[in-house]
């Protein structure tokens, strides 16, 4: 009895044990099979790193990076798409003793929707808050495609540096490997609304332009072609009188209006918001979540109506 009893409360002793090498070992899978996903993604032989930090101009500093250099290949305003393989020709025309890493952001379309390191970037860096659907989440993701990981264009030692950021905690991990199991979906819809909301906006009476990197005559849609994957972004701005973008949003606290839902970065609701004033007028980015895109467009409506 006494040994049974003992080998009973050993055995209690060892459950929160075996309990915490349980989680352990799911984070660190989660984390590995995030890591695998980027890379794959980003192609250029590319390694990837999630890596706890507030934000991507955090980590671009920590690998000794200007986080003033590090470019939008989907950005802008009004939205563009920069072609990476151009700003890839400009770095390879400087002196090999001379050059600068290329470092993109791509932090809009994710790893999954721009293969940056295939393009030709050195490093890809994106905030990892779409995918978790959480503000600051604390996370970002780091890439550096097969050049990078040599030390050449600049790079050197720049692995070491990414292999020793700190990691994301358990809670975090848990929710990366919630994220990740619905994110492509989710980042797939998003721009296929995004691509309705588009072609509904530039027949829209109040809507003086539209700027969209999916519409074929846009400005950027060639260079969105070859570097985009699976849709053209979640992003649309269009330019509309002031007094239509002053009923719109203009009257909200902070400039912008959440349709559908309460919008969190990555989920099914959409925002509205003002960027910039421009000849009489002012630009408003529309950004889609991966709700019903009827919805959206009815919610469209109603805001933008006299």
């Amino acid at each position: 009895m006494g040994q049974e009893q003992t080998r009973t409360d050993a055995a209690r002793m060892d459950a929160p044990h075996a309990g915490r090498e349980g989680r352990d070992a799911l984070a660190g899978e989660t984390l590995r099979d995030a890591c695998r996903t980027f890379a794959r993604a980003l192609g250029g032989r590319s390694r990837a790193w999630v890596v706890a930090a507030p934000d991507v101009a955090d980590v671009a500093r920590r690998l000794g990076i200007d986080p003033t250099a590090v470019a939008e290949p989907l950005g802008g305003t009004p939205i563009r798409m920069r072609d990476v393989r151009t700003l890839a020709r400009r770095r390879d025309e400087a002196p090999v003793a001379e050059r600068i890493p290329l470092a993109v952001d791509v932090s809009l379309t994710s790893a999954l929707g721009c293969p940056a390191g295939r393009l030709g970037a050195d490093v890809a860096l994106a905030s990892l808050d779409r995918v978790v659907c959480q503000s600051g989440c604390g996370m970002a993701m780091v890439g550096l495609r097969r050049e990078a990981l040599q030390g050449r264009d600049g790079c050197a030692g720049m692995a070491d540096v990414a292999s020793a950021l700190p990691v994301p905690d358990g809670q975090r991990l848990r929710a990366l490997a919630a994220g990740m199991a619905t994110f492509d979906e989710r980042r797939r819809r998003a721009n296929d609304v995004a691509q309705v909301m588009a072609a509904y906006l530039r027949c829209h009476p109040v809507v003086r332009d539209v700027r969209y990197p999916g519409l074929t005559d846009d400005p950027s849609y060639e260079a969105a072609a070859a570097n985009l994957e699976d849709g053209f972004g979640p992003v649309v701005d269009v330019l509309v009188d002031a007094d239509v973008a002053w009923r719109a949003v203009d009257q909200s606290v902070d400039g912008s209006v959440d349709l559908c839902g309460r919008y969190v970065p990555g989920a099914t609701a959409s925002r509205v918001q003002r960027l910039a004033t421009a000849a009489g007028g002012a630009w408003l980015r529309v950004e889609c979540g991966c709700g019903d895109a009827r919805e959206l467009v009815a919610a469209a409506e109603a805001l933008l109506r006299p």
